[in-house]
């Protein structure tokens, strides 16, 4: 079963994110703050990201530098899915190492279109 972390401040985008990549068949597991996601990436090793760009502690694009610059963590695919939607955001996060990128709102089908071209349905 592959495996998910969410990692976003909004306990109920947490648990609505959730609920959608459980519906995929991910086991899912979640992060509220950038400290928590990278410990997760070594204890729960997860095979996907979704996060979004403001995380308490370390911002999710810090987040996803460090991850991406270390090589003793199984590197993950990572999406974010934020509200922040300016073109400048969009290329650093792509620049930086991300997979794809979800604006808000979104639904089920757009978060399967994702997973679908990332090879991940």
């Amino acid at each position: 079963m592959p495996r998910c972390l969410i990692a976003d401040d909004s306990k109920i985008m947490r648990m609505l994110l959730s609920k959608i990549m459980e519906n995929f068949g991910f086991e899912v597991n979640e992060a509220e703050d950038g400290e928590e996601v990278l410990e997760q990436c070594i204890s729960f090793q997860p095979d996907l990201i979704v996060s979004d760009w403001r995380l308490p502690l370390i911002e999710g694009i810090d987040v996803l530098y460090k991850i991406r610059a270390d090589r003793k963590i199984k590197q993950p695919k990572f999406i974010f899915c934020s509200y922040i939607t300016d073109v400048a955001t969009i290329k650093q996060a792509i620049e930086g190492g991300a997979d794809d990128f979800i604006m808000r709102p979104f639904d089920e089908d757009i978060i399967a279109s994702k997973l679908a071209i990332l090879g991940m349905l």
